[in-house]
């Protein structure tokens, strides 16, 4: 089989979602049923656009637009404009060059120009759902498969009116990552100058949706009883100055920058808790990981898996009381929860994506 992977992030963006891609690319290829597997993500400085990488091609031709940091409004909608009428230009025309026989997109790509292209490529389609913030009655007209990631997803999905019968529950691929040692950690608190005191640890894309916004006043409010305590933050930063400038006025709060996947692992093997304070997430990636090297961690609500696994560490809403409440409890916890990882596993996810692909190629 002949699939294209269509997904805005892959790296050397970083972040849950580049990592899965950037795994999952390289996983489907060495697959014997995958003669060929091309990846269609965004221009990157510094690497080519075309580069063939065994079964493996990956072309960097799509705008630039959600793997670069915040920008002036203006400039984010014409970039959404670029990128559809992109795909509207050129989507069909690669299909047939590239003798493809199958998309699976990323939900992240959206609007009725690209729905449009995906079907003049006149091949079977398959969306990877891995939040809540696509409608799912759009995703019904233009895709022939579900793929979900976790079961607060397929629930949304079916609620917004996907039909079940399409819908597959596929779950998040993850392995542990190897745990770094002490001297890395070490070598990364020297790095961003955090010292020898304990730390809170945010990962992820700098976001009201990620609930950054409440988690710097519940921090403040919390920060009182424990003030040898820092908050360090890393991730890119979509809200720019007015994020900066929350953060520069919260004691003891540091905005690290976007860090490569290797350095997030080393920050969150040296923190205390690792917070997700999120209002919409599928099955976040850095929980699990930070779970995998014995963190305690602050989950984001709503998500059956950790409702049902780690309640202990599940937030309840996302508002400053409960953030700082719940926090509070977690900082008295013994460490680390535990989760089960075993459907997660790579080779069972990659079957089960294929065995989707040849549904619809049968």
């Amino acid at each position: 089989m002949r699939p294209l992977i269509i997904s805005p992030l892959f790296p050397p963006a970083v972040g849950g979602a580049a990592t899965y891609f950037g795994q999952l690319a390289s996983r489907l290829a060495s697959d014997p049923r995958v003669s060929r597997l091309t990846l269609l993500t965004e221009q990157t400085s510094g690497y080519p656009q075309r580069d063939e990488q065994g079964k493996l091609t990956i072309l960097r031709l799509l705008p630039p637009r959600l793997g670069i940091p915040a920008r002036p409004y203006l400039w984010h909608a014409a970039s959404f404009i670029h990128t559809q009428l992109w795909f509207a230009r050129h989507l069909p025309k690669l299909v047939q060059h590239e003798q493809i026989e199958l998309i699976h997109f990323h939900t992240r790509y959206r609007g009725r120009l690209f729905y449009r292209a995906l079907s003049r490529s006149t091949v079977p389609v398959v969306a990877d759902l891995r939040d809540k913030l696509t409608d799912p009655a759009q995703l019904a007209l233009v895709s022939q498969r579900l793929m979900c990631c976790c079961e607060g997803v397929r629930d949304f999905a079916l609620a917004g009116g996907y039909p079940a019968a399409r819908l597959r529950l596929v779950p998040m691929a993850f392995s542990p990552p190897r745990s770094p040692d002490a001297a890395e950690v070490q070598l990364i608190r020297q790095r961003f100058g955090i010292g020898d005191s304990p730390y809170l640890l945010f990962l992820g894309d700098i976001t009201e949706n990620k609930g950054v916004l409440d988690l710097l006043p519940a921090f403040a409010q919390w920060h009182v009883r424990h003030p040898q305590v820092q908050l360090l933050l890393a991730g890119m930063n979509r809200l720019g100055d007015s994020f900066l400038k929350v953060a520069a006025a919260t004691p003891d709060a540091r905005y690290l920058g976007s860090v490569p996947h290797a350095t997030a692992l080393a920050l969150i093997a040296g923190a205390e808790i690792v917070l997700l304070p999120s209002r919409s997430e599928g099955l976040p990636r850095v929980i699990l990981e930070s779970i995998a090297l014995g963190r305690r961690v602050l989950a984001p609500p709503d998500i059956p898996e950790f409702d049902r696994h780690i309640p202990d560490y599940t937030l309840p809403e996302v508002t400053v009381p409960a953030i700082a409440a719940k926090l509070e409890q977690i900082w008295r916890l013994p460490p680390p929860p535990s989760f089960p990882v075993e459907d997660h596993h790579y080779p069972r996810v990659i079957s089960q994506i294929l065995n989707v692909y040849q549904e619809l190629l049968d």
